[in-house]
């Protein structure tokens, strides 16, 4: 499944537009359409997401090394008296693709995407997960207001591609790059960011171009 949305997805990305020409982007309708879907629970997965279609523009031969490479999550404290108490946070890329990953799912009952990630004084729970819809960020994040992220399917001259993929008003192109120094306080490793690619969206130097795939 991967090899074939790399295949199919890859002239989008390599063209830096957010579509390729003939390709569109059309939303999932429910969660019941999405990989291990359980009738009794009304959820798909759970599943991690990943890094496909991931293009360089910088190497010889335009691909990425953490093609592939799953999510993971980071989280922001709060200030002051309760700074042990997590506040929000949002999903990453691991830098190792041996790491623990971040599962997602998709809760029909509630009709949102969610994440398996801490809150509070750190327990692990289902947060819903939302776009933030700014130019400058454009990240997977929970415990902000955010627009609704949504599960994809992309067609090519009406022909469906394989796969799943997350985006949020009809765009399905990301930026990725290294958090470089920063580590996350989850378990002090470095990450990758991923912001969605609005039309706003000013592409910067170090950063590739990719789908984010739903895995299963």
């Amino acid at each position: 499944m991967l090899l074939g949305a790399i295949i199919s997805s890859f002239m989008l990305l390599a063209s830096a537009q957010p579509h390729e020409r003939g390709l569109s982007a059309e939303p999932v309708g429910d969660c019941s359409q999405l990989p291990a879907y359980n009738d009794d629970t009304q959820i798909a997965g759970p599943w991690t997401v990943s890094i496909a279609a991931c293009y360089n523009g910088t190497a010889s031969d335009s691909r990425c090394t953490i093609e592939g490479f799953g999510s993971s999550s980071d989280v922001t404290r709060q200030r002051g008296d309760q700074s042990d108490l997590i506040e929000h946070g949002f999903i990453t890329i691991a830098s190792d693709n041996n790491n623990v990953k971040t599962q997602l799912r998709c809760n029909g009952a509630l009709n949102r995407i969610e994440a398996y990630v801490p809150s509070g004084h750190g327990a692990l729970d289902w947060h819903a997960v939302g776009i933030n819809h700014h130019p400058s960020t454009g990240r997977l994040v929970w415990g902000r207001d955010a627009e609704p992220v949504q599960a994809y399917r992309h067609y090519r001259r009406g022909q469906p591609v394989e796969g799943f993929f997350l985006g949020s008003e009809n765009q399905t192109n990301w930026a990725v790059h290294s958090s470089r120094r920063d580590v996350s306080i989850l378990d002090f490793k470095p990450y990758w960011v991923i912001r969605l690619m609005i039309p706003e969206t000013t592409f910067r130097d170090n950063e590739f171009h990719t789908l984010i795939q739903i895995d299963g």
